[in-house]
């Protein structure tokens, strides 16, 4: 059995736990779906607890270099603001970098659990909605609502750098 074929049979397996094959299809979906929420969190989390002083370098630099940049506008110093301006910007930026691998790493097993939907499912219609409905509109709601679910019971630590 090769890796692919292991995957496939690891994903397809919720499908098959109801004798009903509509039912069996709904919850198989959301078997995914919460499945991919929590996989996505642990994900960001484990991205978050890399980069946790990598972003309190950034956004320190990046709030140390705004208020030097307010600073040298006070004193009329044009160069000298645009200066710090200018490294405040570039240390903003590499923080919103940083937020956007958390984004990636919470989204990622979904958009492949999506593509293999996509594989398995392409052409089948979809029960119980309109023809030209697809997999990615039965996966995505679920998905949407594990994600926020999921949200709702981690609590939020009072220091966003702490692990």
């Amino acid at each position: 059995m090769t890796p692919f074929q292991a995957v496939d049979a690891l994903l397809i397996a919720p499908f098959r736990v109801l004798p009903n094959p509509e039912a069996g299809f709904y919850f198989g979906v959301c078997v995914l779906a919460v499945a991919c929420a929590a996989l996505g969190r642990a994900s960001k989390a484990l991205v978050a607890h890399a980069h946790r002083v990598r972003r309190a370098r950034e956004d320190g630099e990046a709030k140390r270099r705004s208020e030097l940049s307010f600073q040298a506008l006070k004193m009329n110093d044009k160069p000298a603001y645009l200066t710090q301006n200018q490294l405040a910007q570039e240390h903003y930026g590499n923080s919103l970098a940083l937020s956007a691998g958390r984004g990636a790493a919470l989204l990622w097993p979904g958009m492949m659990v999506l593509a293999w939907l996509t594989w398995r499912f392409e052409g089948v219609p979809m029960p119980w909605l309109w023809d030209s409905a697809g997999p990615v509109t039965a996966f995505l709601p679920p998905y949407i609502a594990a994600l926020w679910a999921l949200s709702r019971l981690d609590p939020k630590p009072a220091n966003p750098y702490a692990p």
